[in-house]
């Protein structure tokens, strides 16, 4: 992963990175409800599905840069320099989010669950949920249905000619 969009001025990146190495969770700024957020999302993190936060980066900044997609730069960086997996930034109007381990569009799924919930921790929790449901295997899902029909199709020929019914 490398970073190559912009990185907002008033973002300081050293100290989100020493605090994700510290323990996972980063605030962009001192806020006296960052410890209590903190608690709560940690145990939201250990609670969640799967193992998809198990080496998680998350970062509360409290302002949305002028361009969101900001957001996803600094999730980039963060992750190249820390080594986390995924690195999700949050504001309380938009997020970013990166993983080399999940699919784009297990990213991007997760992001939408986890905007729609405000609380930050039910957030972390649906982030995780639909992550870890993965991509839907579209073929399988096909050859199931197809296989259904051939077979139900089968029993209805087999009741048809059983019971000497016309169709």
């Amino acid at each position: 992963m490398e970073g190559n969009g912009m990185i907002p001025a008033d973002v300081d990146m050293a100290a989100l990175e020493a605090q994700l190495r510290d323990d996972g969770i980063a605030f962009g700024t001192a806020n006296p409800a960052n410890e209590a957020l903190e608690v709560h999302l940690q145990s939201a993190s250990a609670v969640s599905e799967g193992a998809i936060l198990q080496n998680a980066g998350i970062v509360v900044l409290e302002m949305t840069p002028e361009q969101p997609a900001d957001l996803r730069d600094i999730a980039h960086d963060l992750a190249d320099a820390t080594g986390r997996d995924p690195v999700i930034v949050r504001t309380p109007q938009a997020s970013g989010a990166v993983s080399e381990t999940l699919t784009r569009h297990q990213v991007e799924s997760a992001q939408r669950a986890m905007m729609a919930q405000p609380d930050y921790g039910e957030g972390l929790q649906a982030f995780a949920s639909v992550a870890s449901g993965g991509v839907t295997a579209w073929p399988l899902f096909f050859a199931a249905a197809v296989a259904s029909v051939v077979v139900a199709a089968g029993a209805t020929a087999a009741l048809v000619k059983r019971w000497n019914l016309t169709i």
